[in-house]
């Protein structure tokens, strides 16, 4: 290997020293023109593409939007009024600002917004609308665990006459979210603030978010009637499909586990009632020891009478036996009786407890999971484990009915395989690879015409002398073949010689 360098490093030489000084030194000078134009190429590639995520701050929103960037470790530059981040960072800076309620002025979000010779107004302001909903939109689609997003913006129309009424601006948002994800309350915050400071005059409250299975994501500040029949039965709709929807992405997420993606479809129903109820009890307690309650008061009743009938014999008692009597020794004289009476009234402490139940009962749900059986893995042991783990997501309670879970495997239709795009990330590299080997192909090419043209020196020929022998041209290298082919190819047939150079770098 050692010997190989050296004679190749001996053979360089050679060539060099055989040079004329005239094509060393236009050698020397496209040596140095290609390592100036690799270094600039380099430069230009490295170096991160900045991009306006915001425009029309003032002094203060573009001094809090920068400290907040800055916090977020996110390279940043000011122009103007106008903030630059670089392109790679640019969605996830207009999110986290969103979130933080940055800036607290409203900004355009689009750039470079043209006009056309006898372009309209409301052309012009159709255009910007549509740019700003696409801005938008790929900004939310970024979002983890958001497929795809869809920006909707109502402007308002500008009144010709100031008592017509005025009405604001309102969006909506349609987001597509991947299985098994739900967004967090400050996730959905964050796409309201990011809109809703994206538009004039629009407020967060007159963002709506939606996803792909219409549930309302934003805070619901409309259905402020609930005491109507259709504000009332709305609003327990709602919470049905809330509650199903949140169960049916339990259950997906747990099965996505078990039999992979999109091998299974859930479907669930939910049978709740609505009637609320409310329990009042009445509790008495006694007092402690006793089987009664606390003694509040207690009524002493005596009674004496007197007779003058003869009475009975000595020692015989009354007729009455709840009457303490006293009796004279038998003879003629009087006789006396006295009685007495005990009254007593007792109090109980209570205790009032009164319950009301939650406006929404379970009765019991009904869950449908369909398995696909082109999946050789999914066996009867697996539909069996799959059930018992729907049975355990859906627990029990005291007040919940009967829960019934169907577990069926069937054939699922094949979805067409998308074609994936080219990553856009490796154009500069192909970009930079073909300038090069076009710089290599110009600096062969100048070397082959210095070498081809004849010496500078001249020399003289005495009159009258002739040769009669012609020179032999010398034989072209395979190199030198191979050069020319790339030349004349690249001269006449630029197309193909641009499909020559991208089938070299793919090997």
């Amino acid at each position: 290997m050692n010997e190989a360098l050296r004679n190749i490093w001996t053979q360089a030489r050679g060539k060099w020293a055989g040079l004329p000084a005239r094509s060393r030194r236009n050698v020397i000078i496209a040596a140095s023109a290609l390592l100036a134009a690799l270094l600039v190429v380099v430069f230009a590639a490295t170096r991160p593409h900045y991009v306006t995520i915001m425009e029309g701050l003032d002094d203060k929103s573009l001094g809090q939007v920068q400290q907040e960037l800055d916090t977020l470790k996110i390279p940043n530059e000011i122009q103007g009024t106008a903030v630059l981040v670089p392109a790679r960072y640019a969605d996830e800076a207009r999110i986290q600002l969103a979130m933080a309620g940055l800036p607290q002025s409203g900004y355009d979000a689009y750039s470079g917004i043209t006009t056309s010779l006898g372009e309209t107004q409301d052309e012009f302001n159709l255009q910007v609308l549509n740019a700003l909903q696409q801005s938008l939109s790929a900004t939310i689609s970024d979002i983890n665990g958001v497929e795809s997003a869809q920006v909707h913006i109502v402007m308002p129309q500008q009144q010709l006459f100031v008592t017509q009424p005025t009405t604001d601006a309102k969006a909506s948002v349609f987001v597509d979210l991947g299985p098994g994800v739900q967004l967090s309350s400050a996730q959905v915050y964050g796409i309201q603030q990011l809109v809703a400071h994206s538009v004039p005059g629009l407020t967060v409250g007159n963002v709506t978010v939606v996803d792909q299975y219409g549930n309302v994501l934003s805070s619901d500040v409309t259905q402020n009637n609930s005491s109507s029949p259709v504000g009332s039965a709305a609003s327990e709709l709602a919470m049905r499909e809330k509650l199903e929807n949140d169960l049916q992405q339990t259950l997906i997420s747990g099965l996505q586990q078990i039999v992979g993606a999109q091998n299974a479809v859930v479907v669930v129903h939910a049978n709740v009632t609505f009637n609320q109820t409310q329990t009042t009890t009445h509790t008495l307690i006694n007092a402690p020891g006793s089987n009664t309650g606390f003694i509040t008061s207690q009524e002493v009743q005596k009674s004496q009478s007197s007779s003058g009938s003869p009475g009975g014999a000595a020692g015989q008692a009354g007729s009455n036996p709840n009457l303490n009597s006293t009796y004279a020794a038998a003879g003629g004289g009087a006789t006396n009786s006295t009685s007495s009476n005990t009254i007593t009234n007792y109090a109980y402490s209570y205790q009032n407890q009164q319950t009301t139940a939650d406006p929404m009962q379970v009765l019991g749900y009904s869950v449908g999971v369909l398995l696909n059986s082109n999946d050789k893995s999914i066996t009867p042991a697996v539909e069996a484990q799959i059930r018992n783990f729907v049975l355990s997501v859906l627990g029990s309670t005291p007040t919940q009915g009967k829960n019934v879970v169907s577990v069926s495997a069937v054939p699922f239709a094949n979805p067409m395989q998308a074609v994936p795009a080219a990553p856009g990330g490796r154009t500069w590299v192909f970009a930079l690879g073909g300038l090069l080997l076009a710089a290599l192909v110009v600096v062969g090419y100048l070397v082959f015409r210095r070498r081809r043209q004849p010496s500078g020196e001249v020399i003289e020929i005495p009159a009258g002398e002739t040769f009669e022998q012609p020179l032999e041209e010398l034989p072209l290298t395979q190199e030198e073949v191979l050069r020319n082919q790339l030349i004349h190819l690249a001269q006449h047939r630029p197309d193909d010689f641009a499909s020559l150079l991208r089938t070299w770098l793919s090997e």
